[in-house]
């Protein structure tokens, strides 16, 4: 007997109904699936994005500390050495063909050591002092910026200041914590400046969208934030690369000062052992004596020199001119060692 007509239809529209209730409910499965592993993909990727740059960033504010350690190290080493026996000898005169290739007033090789001196005295202060006295990224400061301009105060107290100023002021050197704003420097802030503005929380918030009302919409939302999230590590990764080369250059500085440190030390011997054996007046000095004078005090400018380079401009940007220094500070310790 056949079915009323009505009853038919009904059914029909019943199991049309429960058919596209099922394909929403699969679509809005496959959403929520996409979403999410969308979401953990793209958290995943920021977090090691993230993670490589704050270890790029760490590298490069121990390595400006390292670099300002040892250039203290070596102003109240070395350089005082030579400083304390240098100063002993009586009428020096680089004059003589023999003994340089240029011109040296007198009056120039005493305003070298009277500046030497000063940063010499300046550097004992803070050994003296320790150096964990050197708060609020000063090291840092010391390790990036020229010893000239670190050692400008007039004492002990306020040099420290000075140093811990510097890494407020400097853009990069507060961004990799050497200057909060609690503190009057530039912080985050300054540091986003030089390094394109890169988002800084621990993570960005991609999981927040999965509790959207719709899953389309959550789908959508989260394509959004993968163009999002993609500029951020592109951002990342750009900072790391800036951090990458400072710490490259420091360190090419550092290794730079050291090998000079370790020539001078070999120089400063021989000066001393002169001076034991020969007396202070330079006059009494034989021809190769002489020499060895000289070169201490070839080596010693150019010690200035190394550890008055600036790595960081004020606004915390690398230095472009750097690698000629470097090179130009090499040729002149290659040609000292070959006298």
């Amino acid at each position: 007997m056949p079915l009323p007509l009505i009853p038919l239809i009904v059914a029909g529209a019943a199991a049309a109904s429960a058919a596209v209730a099922g394909k929403k409910g699969y679509d809005s499965y496959q959403n929520m699936k996409e979403t999410k592993e969308l979401a953990e993909s793209l958290e995943s990727k920021y977090k090691r994005a993230y993670k490589n740059f704050e270890t790029k960033r760490d590298e490069t504010n121990t390595t400006f500390e390292e670099y300002g350690r040892l250039k203290l190290e070596i102003l109240d080493g070395a350089m005082k050495e030579f400083v304390d026996h240098f100063k002993q000898i009586k009428h020096v005169n680089f004059n003589s063909e023999t003994v340089t290739d240029k011109f040296v007033a007198n009056s120039e090789i005493e305003q070298f050591i009277l500046h030497v001196e000063k940063q010499v005295v300046k550097a004992g202060q803070v050994m003296t002092a320790g150096i964990a006295s050197i708060a609020g990224g000063g090291l840092a400061a010391m390790g990036a910026v020229g010893a000239t301009t670190t050692f400008a105060a007039a004492s002990t107290g306020t040099l420290i200041t000075t140093l811990s100023g510097i890494a407020a002021q400097n853009a990069t050197l507060a961004f990799l914590g050497g200057g909060s704003l609690a503190a009057g420097g530039l912080g985050v802030a300054g540091g986003t400046l030089v390094l394109g503005g890169i988002a800084l929380a621990p993570a960005l918030a991609i999981g927040s969208l999965i509790f959207a009302s719709s899953t389309e919409k959550k789908l959508q939302e989260m394509y959004a934030k993968k163009a999002e999230v993609n500029t951020e590590v592109q951002k990342l990764k750009s900072a790391a690369e800036v951090m990458a080369q400072i710490t490259a250059t420091t360190k090419s500085m550092q290794e730079l000062a050291q090998s000079t440190q370790q020539l001078l030390i070999t120089n400063v011997n021989k000066m001393a052992d002169i001076i034991n054996q020969k007396g202070i007046d330079f006059r009494t000095y034989t021809t190769e004596e002489q020499i060895i004078i000289h070169n201490n005090y070839k080596l010693a400018v150019t010690m200035r020199d190394i550890l008055n380079t600036t790595i960081l401009d004020e606004k915390g940007k690398l230095l472009p001119n750097l690698q000629s220094v470097i090179t130009e500070e090499k040729q002149k310790i290659s040609s000292i060692k070959e006298a």
